[in-house]
Parts: structure tokens; sequence; C-alpha cells
């Protein structure tokens, strides 16, 4: 009994313990599985139900109209902007870099405050238009591809330069004062900004338009010849960027291209490319030569008229003083001779004459002309403008302060034959600051303008372009046609091309074309070597009509005249109107013409090649010798022989558009 007591335990404790791993699994169950999904006190199809009608809600507003109250944000900006700069957000612009001899720069230095010099007024400019048979690029010039190693090609080319100055002392002097000046502490003073860096010229031009009325100013754009155009671009408002572009423009090339640029290499022989100041003074003691040299040949042509008169005079009356005695008898085709009395006695002895015959003239040698010996010349003056020219230009070992003006200009080379411009041009130089909140209070308009400009100075005359191209009408012809009569006009279609003339005529009758294209090349460039060929000798103008005028005309006493006038139009609408023959044309009209006739009349002008033009070889200088043709002198305002000027007060002349 008592072993089966003892035993007892041993004979329960699997029940045991089966039924408590049982009651702890129930406790599991109810805690894990059936009481855990509960959230918040929510239970699983609570969870569901909830789901569901979010489900439906979200369905609703897909189905319902759109609310036009939300309005979509374009984020492209901003990811274009992330894209292209996407580090600099994270970059401290803080940070300095030390340079040599200075210490690093602290954040308390963007503190100070500095005061934007003024850049100042330019002197009023002067302009100039050259003709050129220019060397073009035919290609795009760039850092690598150079003027002189380029592809090009002779081309006609009217070549604008519109030239000022500015006080470059004084604008260094503000630059100084301002940046490092005595009231600016020790440890502010920036002595890298004290010196200006020129950064841009800008010039700017408007056109006459048809109506008469001139258009909006436009910026004339860098010369094909500047290799440097992308590199010349102002660059944001960025403290680096900015310090780039001090450095960079700062080199005398990028100096160079701003203030004074290159002008094209000219493959006609005329006189040295100067600028307009130079070239102007030039031209007026040129002038003055002329008008000396032309003085000079009228007394010594009246001086020889005179000549002639008198001494044909003089030897008719020793030839033709007859002694008493000689008979007066009517001589063939001469005249008639005295008969003399029976008086045989006379202060000389006589011979009997012959019947008298035409008076042969007396053979003597023509006076030499005091204008066609040279040392009878007026002397050539004193021409220094290209010395003074070369005085003014900027050089890699002068310092731009050394000048007490600096002389800048600005080419144009898109101007077109026959239009008017008006001119405009200032200067501007680095703002070495911008970008920074580095300015006075009072000029905070100028934390972001990378350039600080002068005023604009515009060119007080009107710049005309010359023509390169007219016609004239010559002759009217009546042609007989059955029972009517048709006219025919006879018009001397002129071209100019390469510092040459050519001509052609036609004969044209009402409703045809004024010129015509490609036509054949010129005999007498050919010979000298110029390729003309095609030649387009089309004017855009078409002839109308022709009508016969009679007016009164003369000063005091009025007499009629007679004449035809051609009516011609470009566009068909607008008639124009111009008379026949040289007589009938006004007196600007005939000067051009003459100029025109005179330079075919002359050898044509040889073009030079690149060499000798780049290098200056055979260039003319500037000079005037009497008693020849002058029509290669340089005229105004193409300046080119036989570059008729502009016309005046006379009806409207032809170009090539």
């Amino acid at each position: 009994m008592g072993m089966k007591k003892n035993n007892y335990i041993e004979l329960y404790i699997d029940k045991i313990i089966i039924a408590a791993a049982a009651i702890l699994a129930l406790i599991i169950l109810f805690v894990f599985v059936i009481k855990g999904p509960s959230v918040d006190g929510a239970g699983p199809s609570e969870i569901d139900d909830a789901i569901h009608q979010k489900a439906l809600r979200l369905e609703e507003r897909m189905n319902s109209e759109p609310n036009e109250n939300i309005k979509y944000t374009s984020k492209q900006v901003e990811f274009l902007s992330l894209l292209k700069d996407p580090i600099s957000k994270d970059v401290n612009e803080k940070i300095y870099y030390p340079l040599a001899g200075e210490s690093a720069r602290l954040d308390s230095d963007s503190k100070f405050a500095y005061k934007i010099p003024a850049v100042g007024r330019i002197e009023k400019p002067t302009s100039s238009v050259v003709r050129m048979a220019a060397f073009v690029p035919s290609e795009e010039l760039s850092m690598t591809v150079a003027y002189d190693t380029a592809e090009k090609t002779i081309e006609d080319l009217d070549l604008v330069t519109i030239e000022s100055s500015i006080d470059v002392k004084s604008l260094y002097s503000r630059f100084k004062e301002a940046f490092a000046g005595k009231n600016i502490p020790a440890d502010r003073r920036k002595e890298q900004y004290a010196k200006p860096v020129f950064a841009k010229v800008q010039l700017q031009r408007k056109s006459q338009q048809a109506d008469g009325n001139w258009s909006d100013w436009s910026d004339v754009p860098y010369t094909k010849i500047c290799n440097l155009k992308k590199n010349l671009a102002i660059p944001e408002a960025i403290e680096y960027a900015v310090e780039m572009a001090l450095v960079q423009f700062a080199r005398n090339e990028f100096r160079t291209a701003v203030l004074q640029p290159d002008v094209y290499c000219d493959a006609l022989p005329t006189d040295v490319w100067i600028s307009p100041s130079f070239y102007n003074k030039r031209q007026v003691k040129l002038e003055k030569h002329k008008d000396e040299i032309r003085r000079q040949e009228m007394e010594a042509e009246k001086t020889r008229r005179l000549q002639e008169r008198t001494t044909p005079s003089r030897v008719t009356r020793e030839t033709r003083t007859p002694a008493r005695g000689v008979e007066d008898t009517m001589a063939p085709g001469f005249g008639r001779t005295r008969e003399s009395p029976s008086r045989t006695t006379s202060r000389r002895e006589t011979t009997p004459r012959q019947p008298a015959t035409r008076r042969q003239p007396v053979e003597r040698e023509r006076p030499a002309r005091p204008d066609r010996n040279v040392t009878n010349a007026p002397v050539l003056p004193d021409i220094t403008e290209e010395a003074d020219f070369d005085a003014i230009k900027i050089k890699p070992e002068i310092s731009l302060d050394s000048f007490d003006k600096l002389v800048f200009w600005a080419h144009d080379d898109t101007a077109k034959p026959g239009e008017k411009y008006q001119y405009r041009i200032r200067i501007g130089v680095f703002n070495p600051i911008a970008g920074r909140d580095l300015v006075a209070e009072d000029q905070k308009e100028y934390r972001d303008e990378v350039v600080l400009w002068s005023d604009f100075a515009e060119v007080n005359s009107t710049v005309e372009i010359p023509h390169r191209s007219y016609f004239f009408p010559l002759e009217v012809r009546d042609t007989s046609k059955g029972t009517s009569t048709d006219k025919t006009v006879e018009v001397l279609v002129a071209k100019y091309m390469l510092g040459n003339w050519v001509t052609k005529k036609y004969m044209l009758k009402n409703g045809e074309e004024i010129g015509k294209a490609d036509e054949e090349p010129d005999a007498r460039l050919a010979d000298a070597g110029i390729n003309s060929d095609p030649i387009d000798f089309s004017t855009g103008a078409a002839l109308v009509d022709t009508r016969l005028i009679s007016e009164l005309s003369g000063t005091g006493t009025l007499r009629p005249r007679d004449y035809y006038e051609i009516m011609y139009s470009y566009d068909g609408n607008e008639i124009q109107k111009m008379p026949v023959k040289e007589k009938n044309w006004p007196a600007n009209t005939t000067k051009i013409y003459k100029d025109i006739t005179a330079a075919i009349e002359a050898p044509p002008v040889v073009l030079l090649s690149w060499e000798q033009a780049s290098s200056g070889m055979n260039r003319s200088t500037p000079s005037y010798q009497p008693g020849i043709d002058n029509e290669r002198m340089p005229m105004q305002p193409g300046g080119m022989p036989g570059m008729p000027e502009g016309m005046p007060g006379s009806p409207p002349m032809p170009f090539m558009p």
C-alpha cells in the first residue's frame, strides 16, 4: 500500500505536463490569434469595413469632376536647373581659397561695402565708310581657326567704323579710389580691382525705312573676322565667373578685340586703313592738295591758251605785211591779196608772189605746261595721320593708363549699299564685385550688374552707304511697227564690283526689266586677270513708260525745252521718273555718269594677293599727281576710285538692294 502511495506522482506526471501544455496553448491561441488582430480596439472585421469604405471614397473621387481650385505647378524649371547643376545647393560659397601673400578672407569681409565708380562720358563719335574688296572668311573663326589660316574669298564690302574716346586716366583714378583708396581700410583694399577691365564696346544702329521713318535701335554684331566671339560673351553675375572674366579680358588679345578690333585685309591697292578721326583729317589734306593742283592746272591752261592766241598773230603780222605794188586778188579758199599802185620804190625789194593758196599753219613747238613739271607742283602736305594713328594703338607693353585719351572703335560689316543708318556707341567696364553683397546701400541696383556702362553717344550725321549699281537712260528711239510706232529706250547699266566699274547697254520697251543677271564676263576685267563671271546687272526696276515733257526753263529769259523722261518702278506701286540724255540730267547725276565713264576708260584696278594685302605691300601712298587722271584717289564716302558720291536733290537713283 505504501509503495503505491509513494508512486502516485510518478503515475500522473505525464498527464499533468500534457494538461499544462494544453492550457498554455489555449492561452497563446486566445492572446495572439483570437484577440491579437485588434488594433486600437478595432477588430479584423472593423478593419475590413474601414478599408472598404476608403476604397469607395477613392472610387467616388476618381469618378467625380476635377477640382479647379487645385492647380498644377510645373516642376520643369526646378528639375532642369537641378539637372544642370545638381551640387550647387550643397556647395558652401563662403569658402575662400587663400591667395599668395594674403591671409584667408573671413566671412566678416562680406559686410564691408564699396562705392561703385562711374565710368564717365565718352567723346563725340566720328564715322567713316570705306569700300573694300575684302578677304572674307568662308568658315567660322574660333580660338583655333584664325583669320590668317581660314579659307577666304574676295567680296565687295562697305565697312562702317564708329570711333570715340574716353578719359582713361580719370577712369583709373576713380577705380583706384573706390577699391584701394586711402579711405578704404588697409585690410579691405582690393588692389586687383583698382584697374578697370573693359568688357565691351556696344555699337547700335537704326536704319531708315521706305516710308522715311527710322527703325528701333539694334545691336551690331562682331565682324566675321573676330575669332573670339564666343569668348567675349558677358558672364553671369556669379562671383567666380566675374573673377575669371577679369583675368581673361585683361589679356592683350581680348583687350584689343574689345577696344580696337582688327580690320579686313583689302585686296585693293589703296591707302592703309586708319580709324575715322585720322582718316577724315587725311582726306581733308588730300582734298586741299587736289584743289591746289587743279587751280594750278587751270592757270597753266589759261597761260597756254593765251600763248596760242598771241603767238600766231605775231607771226601773221610778219608774213602778211605786204609791200606796196603787190596785187590784191582773190585766192580760192583763202581770201584776197592787195594790188599796189605803180610805185616801184619801197623799203625793201620784193619778189613776185605766187598765187595765194590756203595758209599753212605755222609749225611751232608747243610750250611746256608748267603743271606738267613736277618741280612746279605744290608740295604734298605733310601726312602724319598714319603715324598719329599708330601712336594711339594698344600695344602689349603699354599700360592703358599711359594714354591721355583711350581711342576705341567698333566696325559694322553688315551695312547694305544705298541704305542710310544712324549709329550710337558706348563703352562698358566690368563690375568686379558683381554678384556679391559688397555694394553700398545706395547703389544696390548695381549688385547684379556685371558691366558698368557709359552713356550712349550718337553720331551727329546720318551715314549713307554708296550705291553699287546705277542706270542711265541715254536715248529714246522710235521703231515703226505697221501703223503704230513703238518707243525703245537705250539704258546704260553700271555695276561696281571689286574696285572696278562695268557697264552694259540695254534696249528696253515698256514693261521690261532694267538689267539682267548672269551676263557674260567683262573682257576688260578678264584681260586684267579679274574673274567677273557671272555679272549681275539686274537692278530690280522695270521700265513703265516713256513720255515727252515740254516746259519752260532758264534764268531770266525762259525758253521752251522738250525732252523725254522715263518712268520706272521697283515694286509696281511707286512710280519714279528720270530724264533721258545727259544734257537733261541733274548736275549730280551727270557727275556720277562722268566719274563712272572716266573709271572705265582708265586701266582696271588689279587686286592684290593675300600675301600682298596682309603685309601692306603695293599699297598706294596718299598723293595726287598733276596732269593725269586721278580716279584711283580715295573718294568720300566710299574711299574707292570712280565711286560717285550721293546725289542730294536729284531723282532717286537705282541701286543694288
